[in-house]
This record gives structure tokens, sequence and C-alpha cells, in this order.
């Protein structure tokens, strides 16, 4: 979706599937009951709960743990800083209620400063990230190239994805997909009636009964690879099938395997699958969900260069590669302040970057002062959405000034 519709998030509300069903693919029978709901779930006032009870609504792949999890050290004390927003000097706390967080989680050192769950969240909620996957699905692409799966960056799409020849990811590489630089025509906006997002949104989120990805098979070249910035759902979803065919396994397994598990996550994370279990592939676009702490444990593993739990899981040149910003203008992404690397938001001027989902969901890094700041939310879609964002990334940078044992 293209972003001043940040307002209809692509990357917010990045969930969703198919305009055209796969051939002798038997329907998933989603009740009506069920269809309507996730017709509303981002209504007000149903998008808290929603983002929580994913796994009573969807057909879901679970992303295992190991048993024994990542200890994080707690440092006491409250956010006890200020940002400014607008012109106006607000009290951290501020940011709970002004920008509908569900929960809260603050690093400094790899200590947690603070964690806090609003709303009847608890430290157990699973909860959705929507376009938070998109990194996840950049991890993965580091993973495959440190495992030998992917051979390299500069790879066309089609040697991973073969069926892709003749469609407009013909002639891009794995390197276009990762910088949103595909240049394929595709409009993520899924509330406007006859976009290609909005049909893949009924198709596969709402009523599971055709994969997301199989809309790739139809696109159509808009630009040349590489040349155009093109904020999109579909290109983080080809990324996710094409590590798929890399590693030869579901992403479910392939995540638990190589970063679930040696990470030491706390509990199971799992995808919305677009479909039945067997015929249904995990949404690695905006499906994939976990509890608050884990989410914290995936920013850790970037600030620390791709180490987790004393382990070296993420090749640290990968890191950097893929946090280094490919597209440095905020006229090119149309998002105030921030640039694209590898499915990561940037901040300009900064060496901080962000995980960024729907309706307000961030896993936020900064290097230089060693902070990770996840939240998780319940915000606005339309235009209200980039004044959420907007607030959101001033907190921000005030927590990464902070030094809660100053």
């Amino acid at each position: 979706m293209n972003r001043p519709a940040m307002h209809l998030h692509a990357r917010v509300l990045a969930v969703f599937f198919v305009s055209c069903l796969t051939p002798g693919v038997v329907s998933a029978q989603t009740s009506k009951t069920i269809e309507n709901y996730r017709l509303h779930m981002f209504d007000e006032p149903f998008r808290s709960l929603a983002n929580r009870t994913i796994e009573l609504m969807f057909q879901t792949a679970r992303v295992d743990a190991s048993k024994t999890s990542w200890t994080l050290p707690n440092v006491p004390g409250g956010l006890d800083f200020t940002y400014e927003f607008n012109g106006v000097r607000h009290p951290a706390d501020d940011v709970l209620e002004d920008t509908d967080t569900d929960a809260l989680l603050v690093i400094k050192n790899g200590k947690i400063a603070c964690e806090r769950y609003l709303n009847r969240a608890n430290a157990a909620t699973h909860f959705n990230s929507y376009s938070m996957a998109k990194s996840v699905n950049s991890i993965m692409v580091g993973l495959a190239l440190g495992d030998g799966k992917i051979q390299s960056l500069h790879d066309p799409v089609v040697k991973y994805v073969p069926e892709l020849r003749g469609s407009g990811y013909d002639g891009t590489t794995v390197q276009n997909l990762l910088e949103m630089r595909s240049g394929v025509e595709w409009d993520d906006n899924f509330f406007e009636e006859g976009t290609l997002g909005r049909k893949a949104h009924l198709t596969a989120w709402v009523e599971a009964s055709g994969r997301y990805t199989d809309a790739a098979k139809s696109t159509r070249r808009a630009n040349p690879p590489g040349s155009t910035f093109n904020y999109n759902t579909m290109d983080a979803a080809v990324v996710g099938l094409l590590v798929e065919r890399a590693v030869q396994m579901p992403v479910s397994r392939y995540l638990s395997e190589r970063l679930w598990k040696p990470a030491g996550m706390e509990s199971y994370g799992f995808y919305v699958l677009d479909g039945p279990p067997g015929i249904g592939r995990e949404f690695t676009g905006g499906g994939f969900n976990a509890i608050l702490r884990d989410y914290g444990r995936i920013g850790l593993l970037m600030l620390g260069r791709g180490r987790a739990n004393g382990r070296q899981i993420l090749p640290a040149s990968y890191v950097l590669e893929s946090t280094h910003p490919s597209t440095t203008s905020d006229v090119e992404t149309k998002e105030p302040h921030l640039g694209y690397a590898y499915l990561w938001w940037t901040i300009l001027n900064s060496q901080a970057f962000t995980a960024l989902g729907g309706e307000g969901q961030f896993i936020y890094v900064d290097p230089v002062s060693k902070t990770v700041v996840v939240k998780m939310s319940h915000g606005p879609v339309g235009p209200a959405a980039q004044a959420n964002e907007q607030e959101t990334l001033s907190f921000l940078a005030a927590a990464s000034r902070w030094d809660p044992l100053r």
C-alpha cells in the first residue's frame, strides 16, 4: 500500500491475502460469523481485543520454543522522563493513552527498565505483529544466507520461485524485494473496493479460501526493479515464500529451529495461515504473533548484531547491512522521519531502526544508547494513524536518551 495511506497501512494492516483461488483447492468453509468478525476486527472498539485473539479466530501454525528461556534481568524504576510532541512537553506515561497502547517494554543495556500491560493484557498475551512480521522475514533471509540456502541477495527471485516467471517479479532480485523496490504493480489498500489489496483481504484473510502469494503470478511490472520504492505487502510475502522454497520447510518450522529455540524465546509464536492446515501457507506479510518479551528478544538480537542468549545466531554482517537505509528520503517513503532498509524502517538522522506494524506496533532498536522498545497498540487507521506514529517516534527518541539509573 502506498503510504499517504499509512492511514491504511499495508504495513499497517498488512494482513492480506490473495485475489485468485488455487485450482483444485477446497474452500476452508469459513462460517459467516467468523467472516463477519474478520471483516470488522479493525473497527472501533474491537481492535484491542482482536489483536490478541488471533489464535481463536484463524487457522495458525506454531513456532515452537525450547524448554529453557533467555532470562532478561530487571532494573527497578518507572518512566521518569519527558518527550515533546507538537510543541507540548509530555510526561512519558502520556504515550500510553495518547497512542492507544496495550503493552510497553523498555530495555536499556540488556535490562528491562519498564514493562507495562494495559487493557487486560498480560505477560502471556500473544499480540499480532501486523507488518512487524516483514522484519522477521528479513531476519529469516539472513539466517538462510548464513545457512547457504540462499546463495546471494543478487539472485533472481525466480531462481527460488520459478512459477513467477513471466510475472511482474521476473527480473526482480532478492535484494529488490527486501528494499520494497521490486518494480511490481501492487496496491495494498484493502479498504477501497476494486484494489488488489481489497480482493486479497477478502479472499485470504476473511474467507481463507486462497493463498496470498498466488496473486503474485498475475502481477505486472510498473517500474524497473530497483528504481522505485513502493511499500507493499506482496513483496514481503514473496520473501516469505522464497525463504520457504530455499530452506525446503515451512517458515514456522524454520523460524523455530533457527531462531525461536536457540535464542531461548519464552513462549511459542505463531503465524496466521491463509487456509486450512496442509493447504494454507503462513502469512509472512503481517500474520506473526508473539508475547511482548519475545518481541523484545528480537530487538536484542538485532542490537547484539545477531547474538542472542549467548549465541551468534544471525550473521553480524547481515544485521548491519539489513538495517542500513537504502531509501533515505521520507518524501519517497511517504513516512515523516523514516527511511527504509531490508524490511526494517530506519529513523532518519540517527542509527536507530524499527519494525513497524499497523495500529502502532513497534520493535525499536537504538544501537547508540543500547535501547530496545517494544510497543503493542490498537491505534486508529486512516489519517489519525500518522499522528499516533509521530507521537510514538518522539517518545522513542526520548526513551533512547533516558538513563534509568541516573
